[in-house]
């Protein structure tokens, strides 16, 4: 999480594309260590962002209460 937040926060371009590629290394090494494909993953994302919406809007979700 550090590194997501390192990369919303910063204003330098050259450092969020670098910290961007550490992040999907990351993903891309514990979806395949739980046994699914990056075109699985992006199925799912694919799926969620019809259904949800996109994070274009850098909006986050803190807390939902019933």
């Amino acid at each position: 999480m550090r590194r997501v937040r390192g990369v919303y926060e910063s204003t330098n371009s050259n450092n969020v594309l670098e910290e961007l590629a550490d992040i999907l290394e990351i993903i891309h090494a514990i979806t395949e260590y739980h046994g699914f494909s990056i075109e699985d993953l992006e199925n799912v994302r694919r799926s969620k962002a019809e259904k949800q919406g996109e994070f274009k809007e850098k909006v986050f979700l803190i807390d939902v209460e019933d």
